[in-house]
């Protein structure tokens, strides 16, 4: 089954570029618009949600960084691939798609090749998701049945500053030398998350994993810094100011943060959990492509790297509604 396709751009130049490249590419099933608040008119009028959604930043009222969010937020849409197809290539740009949940983002005037690429990626981003959604039981109540692997990368929903693996991939991608002169690259480990991993619910393993990923982020929000769960334990980081504090500072401060949400089992039994960091790495004037390569070692010497010594920390959160509602959103729980 095609691809259906939103494209949304204030220029009907640029539509009708689409509407030509993209049948040409393989996706014949393109729909537009010519503002923010007219594709808001054609996702609420849909039977169905759209497989992928092209946006322009710069329109007219609402921006397409606001459309962006905006979509996240729908029924339907949490793991939907977003592509910003725009001339705005300054980081500060950049930054604002992701965050607000962009998958991918290509400049204007962008190469045929590089539409197809980033378009066959998005493609497989939504069989997979298709995938999932098919193999879950009918009927099955909310991770009653499936639970991720433990090594695979999982969404985590509406925590600002996460965002997914490959969204902080093509992040890099995108950023090129310019952009990364003064970044690093590092990452963080649960430490045993083998026997974590056991002992959890599918359910107990997500707030877990959720709850840590926040808590690193909320220690990097002033250090323009992007957070992504990278599976096994694992959460990679970017972080663009050289004034970052030194890794033990940095993990003392987020294993602060995480006692204070004294995390639990369901049954009232305290979590024994302590997070690792590993090296951190100057990006200064890699390529992009290297860049990549830098982020997916990080992770590997998250896993590698032994702290002197191990302090566990004492959890025991209450499942709140919020995470309840992130529960719905996850592929499993479809």
């Amino acid at each position: 089954m095609a691809m259906r396709i939103l494209v949304v751009d204030d220029d009907p130049m640029i539509l009708e570029l689409l509407f030509e490249a993209l049948p040409s590419l393989g996706f014949p099933d393109v729909t537009g618009a010519s503002s923010a608040m007219e594709a808001q008119q054609i996702i609420q009028n849909a039977r169905t949600p759209f497989d992928c959604c092209l946006l322009d930043i710069q329109m007219p009222e609402i921006t397409g960084i606001e459309l962006c969010g905006w979509i996240r937020s729908r029924p339907g849409y949490g793991q939907t691939p977003i592509l910003m197809i725009t001339a705005m290539a300054q980081r500060n740009f950049v930054n604002q798609a992701f965050a607000a949940g962009a998958t991918d983002y290509v400049t204007k005037p962008f190469d045929p090749l590089e539409l197809s690429t980033r378009m066959s990626l998005a493609q497989r981003l939504n069989q997979e998701r298709q995938r999932v959604e098919l193999n879950q039981p009918a009927g099955a109540a909310p991770l009653a049945v499936q639970k991720p692997e433990l090594h695979a990368p999982f969404h985590i929903a509406d925590v600002k500053g996460v965002i997914d693996l490959l969204a902080m991939e093509n992040y890099l991608l995108q950023l090129g030398r310019g952009g990364m002169f003064t970044s690093s690259v590092f990452a963080f480990q649960i430490a045993g998350i083998q026997r974590l991993y056991n002992s959890c619910s599918a359910e107990e393993y997500f707030y877990t994993v959720t709850d840590i990923a926040e808590a690193i982020s909320e220690n990097l929000a002033y250090y323009e810094a992007f957070v992504a769960h990278a599976g096994g334990g694992a959460f990679v980081c970017v972080s663009h100011t050289p004034t970052l504090p030194e890794e033990e500072e940095l993990t003392a401060h987020i294993r602060e943060t995480i006692e204070v949400l004294e995390l639990c089992y369901d049954d009232g039994r305290p979590m024994l959990v302590d997070l690792k960091s590993g090296p951190r790495t100057r990006l200064g004037l890699r390529s992009a492509r290297s860049a990549v390569s830098t982020l997916r070692s990080a992770v590997e010497q998250a896993n590698k790297h032994q702290p002197q010594t191990t302090r566990p920390i004492l959890q025991t959160l209450r499942p709140t509604s919020k995470f309840r509602a992130l529960l719905r959103s996850l592929p499993w729980a479809s």
